[in-house]
This record gives C-alpha cells, sequence and structure tokens, in this order.
C-alpha cells in the first residue's frame, strides 16, 4: 500500500489525526518523508500538528519538517518554549524557525532574556533573528538600548550592522547618537547614506580622525568629491588631508573620472602632481599626455606603492622630479652608500618634509624629519672624520660610545604620561635631539659603529637592550690581543661618559653584565639575561687594559685616571671645607655640577645619577631624606620634566631646588614650588606617593 491509498482513507475518514498519529498505520504503508509532510500540511491544523510532536517522538530533523508545516504564532511559542519537542535542537535549527515567525513573536523571544540565555542564543544568531525583522520593528528593537547592549549583549559590529540595514536615513542618524560605537563603525553607518548627510556629518563630528574622514571622502561619488575638495580646503588643510589619500585608493574608474575634472579643482601644482604620481599603474597607462606639461609628466613616471608612497629613491634621475612631492616619500637610509647620502642630504634640502625612517630589530619604523637626519649626519660625519685612521677598531669604538655618552640623555621623560616612545626611537632624531631609550640609543651606536665596519647585534633581556660586538680584537695590557665577542651597553654608559667616568659597560663578557645586573642589596635584576644569545660573548677587557685603551685616544690621562677624578677630588674638598655650613655645601656642590657639566640640567637622567651617588652623598651633608627626580611646570602644557632636588634634614629643615632654562639651580620655598610645580602621575604611581612635594610614603 502506498501513499496513494493512504490519502484515500484520510479523505473518508473522520478522525485523521488517530491516522497520521499511529505507527502501526505509518508502517503499513510505504511512505516516503515528503508524502509524510505533505498528508501532515493536507490533513492536520495546527493544533493538531502540535499535538503530533507531542505524540511521537520524532527524530529532529523530523520535527523541524513538521514544525515549519505551522503557520499560527502562538502554537508556534508554545513549541519553543516546551524543552521535550525542542530536545535535540541545534541552534541553527532554532533560529531557522524564529525568523520564519511574525514579528510580535519575534519581539516577544528577544524580550525573553531568561529564554535567550537558556538556549545560548548568541550574537550571531540575535543578529539573524533582528535583521528578519521589518524595518519598524527593528527600530523599536534598536531604539531599546538597554534591550540591545545590556540584556542581549549584542557586540558593537552587530549593532553596526543591524543600523547599516535600515532604510530610514533619519534612522541611522538616530541610532549614530544613541549608541555609542567605536569611530570605524560609525564611519561605515555613515558611508551607507547619501552624500549630502555624509558631508554634513562629516563638517560637524570632531572626534573623527584624520582616516575616518578620508574613509567617508572615498565614498562620496566623484561627482560630489570634486565639489568637496573646491568648497572645503579649509577642512582638509585642518585636518591634514591631502586629496592624494583620497584619490589613490580610489577604485581605476573612479580615478579616471576624477582626471577629467583635475583642471577644475583649485589645487596646487604639488597637490596635482600628489594626484597623478599616486595613481594606479593601469590609469597612468591609459592617459593620453600629448598636452600634459612636463611637471605632470615627471610626476607619472614616479613609481610608487598602493598605498601613495614613493617605492624608492632614483638616484640616477634629476632630483628636482620629486620637488613638492615630499608627502609621498618616506625613505630608509640606513643601508646607504657614501655617495648616495650625500645625494640624499640635497634630496632632504629640496624636499625639507620628507619622512626618513629607521627601524629596530622587530622592523617597526620610526620617523625622523629631513632636518634631524642632515642634523645627525653631519654629526656623525664630524665624529668619523676626526678618527685616526691609524687607529684599531677598539679604539675607535671607544671614542664613538664616548661620544655617544657626550651627545645623548636618556630621555628624561621615559615612563611618564607624556613619553614619546616613537620620539626616542627615531634614530637620526634621537641623534638631534640628544635624547633616546636604550633600544633607540643602542640602535644609533650600532648604527655609527657600522659605518666603520664594527659588526654587532642588539641583544635584548626583555627589559633592557644593549650590543653584542662581534669578533672584535681588543688590545690588552701585557701586549697581548684578545678577540671574541663582547657586550657594550651605551646606556648604562651613558653617565660614566657626560663626566667624564671609567665605563663599567664597555666590552665586558656576559658573566660581568650579568654580575652588574645585581644592585648592593643583592637584588638581580636581570637586565642583561638572554643565555641563548649571548653564551658566546665571553670577551671581558680587564680594569688595566681598559684604562690602557681609552688614554690611547685621550680619553684617560697618562696613568689611565679619568677625569672624573676632578670632579670627585672637588665635591671632596668642597665637603670638607663647607663641613659646618651645609647650605654653602650644597650651593658649592651645584655650582660644581654646573662648571663640570654645563648642561646638566638636560642630562637629567646622568645628573640625578651624579647628584644622588656623589655630590650631595659626601660625609658632611647627612640628611634625614634626599630625593632627586623631576617634576613639571603646572603651566607647562606639554609636561616637559624639570630637575629638582628635595632635601630634608635637622639643621636645613626642607629645601626644594630646581634647574632653570640657564642650567642652575634655584631654591624656591616650599609653598611656592608646591605651587609651581607638579608631580608625574605616572612617578606618583610608581613610587606611591601622595601627591605633596617632600612628603613620600614607603
Amino acid at each position: 500500500m502506498n501513499a496513494k491509498d493512504l490519502r484515500t482513507l484520510l479523505e473518508q475518514s473522520d478522525d485523521k489525526f488517530s491516522i497520521l498519529s499511529s505507527s502501526e498505520t505509518l508502517e503499513k504503508y510505504e511512505l516516503t518523508v515528503k508524502d509524510f509532510f505533505d498528508l501532515i500540511s493536507d490533513f492536520l491544523n495546527d493544533e493538531e500538528k502540535f499535538r503530533l510532536l507531542e505524540f511521537i517522538q520524532f527524530k529532529p530533523w523530523i520535527k523541524g519538517g513538521i514544525i515549519g508545516l505551522i503557520s499560527n504564532e502562538n502554537i508556534l511559542l508554545q513549541i519553543l518554549n516546551n524543552d521535550t519537542i525542542m530536545d535535540g535542537f541545534e541552534n541553527y535549527q532554532l533560529i531557522d524557525i524564529i525568523i520564519k515567525m511574525n514579528d510580535s513573536a519575534k519581539k516577544q523571544l528577544l524580550h525573553n532574556q531568561d529564554y535567550v540565555e537558556k538556549h545560548q542564543i548568541g550574537d550571531y544568531e540575535l543578529n539573524k533573528i533582528i535583521s528578519s525583522l521589518s524595518d519598524s520593528a527593528r527600530i523599536e528593537i534598536l531604539q531599546d538600548t538597554d534591550l540591545v547592549a545590556n540584556r542581549l549583549h549584542l557586540k558593537d559590529y552587530r549593532i553596526a550592522e543591524l543600523v547599516k540595514g535600515l532604510s530610514d536615513e533619519d534612522e541611522k542618524k538616530t541610532m549614530l547618537e544613541i549608541y555609542e560605537l567605536p569611530n570605524y563603525l560609525k564611519v561605515d553607518i555613515i558611508n551607507t547614506l547619501n552624500s549630502d548627510t555624509k558631508i554634513d556629518i562629516l563638517l560637524k563630528q570632531d572626534d573623527f580622525n584624520k582616516y575616518d574622514r578620508i574613509k567617508i571622502l572615498q565614498s562620496l561619488d566623484i561627482e560630489n568629491l570634486s565639489e568637496f575638495l573646491k568648497q572645503h580646503r579649509d577642512f582638509c588643510s585642518e585636518n591634514d588631508i591631502h586629496p592624494y589619500e583620497i584619490i589613490c585608493k580610489l577604485e581605476a574608474e573612479q580615478q579616471k573620472e576624477f582626471i577629467t575634472r583635475l583642471e577644475e579643482i583649485n589645487l596646487t601644482l604639488s597637490e596635482k602632481r600628489e594626484i597623478l604620481a599616486t595613481l594606479k599603474a593601469e590609469i597612468k597607462q591609459s592617459i593620453d599626455t600629448t598636452n600634459f606639461p612636463e611637471k605632470y609628466k615627471s610626476a607619472l613616471s614616479i613609481q610608487t606603492t598602493e598605498y601613495g608612497g614613493i617605492v624608492s629613491i632614483d638616484f640616477a634621475r634629476a632630483f628636482e622630479d620629486y620637488r613638492g612631492l615630499d608627502n609621498l616619500m618616506r625613505i630608509n637610509p640606513e643601508e646607504f652608500t657614501e655617495e648616495q647620502r650625500a645625494q640624499f642630504m640635497k634630496l632632504c634640502e629640496i624636499c625639507p618634509n620628507l619622512q626618513v625612517v629607521s627601524t629596530l630589530s622587530n622592523s617597526v619604523e620610526f620617523v625622523s624629519t629631513a632636518s634631524e637626519y642632515k642634523e645627525a649626519e653631519e654629526w656623525i660625519s664630524s665624529i668619523i672624520d676626526k678618527l685616526n685612521p691609524e687607529y684599531s677598531q677598539a679604539q675607535k669604538m671607544a671614542i664613538i660610545d664616548n661620544e655617544i655618552g657626550k651627545k645623548i640623555s636618556y630621555s628624561p621623560d621615559f615612563d611618564t604620561e607624556v613619553f614619546d616612545s616613537a620620539n626616542c626611537r627615531a634614530l637620526w632624531k634621537i641623534i638631534s635631539s640628544g635624547y633616546g631609550v636604550c633600544n633607540g640609543i643602542a640602535r644609533a651606536e650600532q648604527y655609527i659603529l657600522n659605518r666603520l665596519g664594527i659588526e654587532s647585534e642588539i641583544i635584548s633581556s626583555g627589559t633592557h637592550a644593549f650590543l653584542k660586538i662581534k669578533d672584535i680584537e681588543l688590545p690588552l695590557a701585557n701586549g697581548e690581543i684578545a678577540r671574541g665577542n663582547t657586550i657594550l651597553d651605551p646606556t648604562w654608559n651613558l653617565t660614566s661618559h657626560r663626566f667624564g667616568g671609567k665605563p663599567n659597560n664597555f666590552c665586558i663578557s656576559y658573566e660581568q653584565a650579568r654580575k652588574n645586573d645585581i644592585d648592593a642589596e643583592g637584588k638581580d635584576h636581570n637586565c642583561h639575561k638572554n643565555d641563548e644569545q649571548l653564551q658566546d660573548a665571553t670577551l671581558n677587557l680587564d680594569e688595566e687594559s681598559l684604562r690602557e685603551l681609552f688614554k690611547s685616544v685621550g680619553l684617560a690621562d697618562r696613568d689611565g685616571q679619568f677625569p672624573i677624578k676632578d670632579l670627585l677630588e672637588k665635591s671632596k674638598q668642597l665637603d670638607e671645607f663647607y663641613a659646618n655650613q651645609p647650605d654653602k655645601n650644597i650651593s658649592k656642590q651645584f655650582l660644581l655640577l654646573r662648571q663640570t657639566c654645563p648642561e646638566f640640567a638636560t642630562c637629567q637622567n646622568s645628573t640625578m645619577s651624579i647628584l644622588s651617588d656623589v655630590l650631595l652623598s659626601n660625609e658632611n651633608l647627612k640628611f634625614n631624606k634626599c630625593v632627586v627626580n623631576r617634576v613639571y611646570n603646572r603651566t607647562d602644557k606639554e609636561k616637559r620634566p624639570i630637575l629638582f632636588v628635595y632635601i630634608d634634614s635637622n639643621a636645613l629643615g626642607s629645601k626644594f631646588f630646581f634647574a632653570n632654562n640657564d642650567g642652575e639651580f634655584l631654591e624656591l620655598p616650599q609653598e611656592e614650588f608646591i605651587k609651581r610645580f607638579e608631580c608625574y602621575e605616572e612617578d606618583l604611581k610608581k613610587h606611591n606617593r601622595i601627591q605633596t612635594m617632600g612628603e613620600y610614603r614607603a
């Protein structure tokens, strides 16, 4: 017997449910699944279909098919809340049922937080349900921000997808106002609006960054974009938006259309050349240049990346071709030859606003300006040119390390809220400004040593960076020559070189470097710990050989004594002479500091060490507390660091001094000092201090 026979039986019966719910009857007829679904659809009402699901334990996919035949929303809601019927259903099957329901039923489920949590309906499924609502119902749901964000926990990008799907532009604008979405999602929504609305929002929105604004402009049609560039030149200038940055990422056809309007827009020659230089290759080739000015043709011939940057400098072409294209130039000259460096210096004069980039070991780029590059290279050349060609590599390295120490200081605002992590790692900016941090300083010295043929590698311990000098010959005091790998830590040598001291981190073995990591209290700071990369750094220059080496290049006297000896002796003499006049003793120590190092106020890290460890630690200067640190002037928006000294003693009480721009220490009464200066938040956190000058808590 087949489905046709069963259909005939059902047509003649008054109790169709009993027949279709009888397993014996169903086994008697050879039914396909389709036959079964057709009979249920034709002979049972929704209530009976519901009873059938309760009566027989069907497999989930069969149950899903039966549920799909039910249209009564109340019955569907009963089914969805019936754990027995829904047992075995996957989430996607559950969602398939829900999205076929009417708006009222869907909204009822969306407001049922217990149901959503019980069935673990995630934001992807919720997004599907809300997307299946009519526009008006979807708007109603989205307007309930508490439901969407706090109970359904929809992620921001899901909310943005739902808003973008709305057809009413005013509602989209409303959603932009009521949801605090990240800017990139706001931009995605804005780009679905009409041109007038986009431009209106663009001109009024203050918190967009440059690239948010460019993305909106790129979404305009060429006619509106051209008109915008005509009418809103000030907007582009104020937001550092260059027209080429918009055009270079447009589709080829859009670029082609824009070029036909190029002369209609009031752009400068440089702006036009930037646009032409950054067009897609196929568009450049398609342009008829017969009547083009030579300035346009030269721009078209310059090769750029898809992001609008010049690929590389062609040293064979006339550098005048690059004039005005500064914004496209981001050049790394680290591997340039001497001849190329000289030519690049000329290019820096033609294109003074180009960017000069350098990299560290992780290939992250850091930017210096053209003027900083020129200043740094001129300083480097002045040092190299003065080197005696007869000097050994070790002698040259001693001079370079000493010059680095005198030129560069550790960044005085390191680890504060105003610290610029990029500037203190940009190779030429470090030399030009005189400030850097450990890996930047190591890179600067490595760059110079490389120019001298001295091979090195930047090594990191995770918290500190320094150099491993490779295969170097070191002269020993006994006349022998030692050869191998050794460690040079430019940063840890800064204070020694600045004040003419013995560099204790010059050509030391890994074993010695690890000893230097241990402080006076026996704590190992692991600053040089890197067993894998430093196990072969075994060359250690003993003290006698170190003194002989620095004596040979005039950095130590005939007895191998370093210039700091004079500072130490004078400081001690002052301390003894003014033993009973602590106030005078302090002022004389400050004066000695200024005479020894006139720039002491600008090399704060080194000065702090000398003050704490030498000048203010003499035998007759006994203080209850002495703090040497940094503060900033409350009126200074840039919060530039200022060196200060706080002294508390029985004889003098509380004393506050600060270093002024003229390189001298001035004393201020405590009230005036507190009123004028402020601590960095990061310093307060680090030292667990209360925010009152001179009052410190352990």
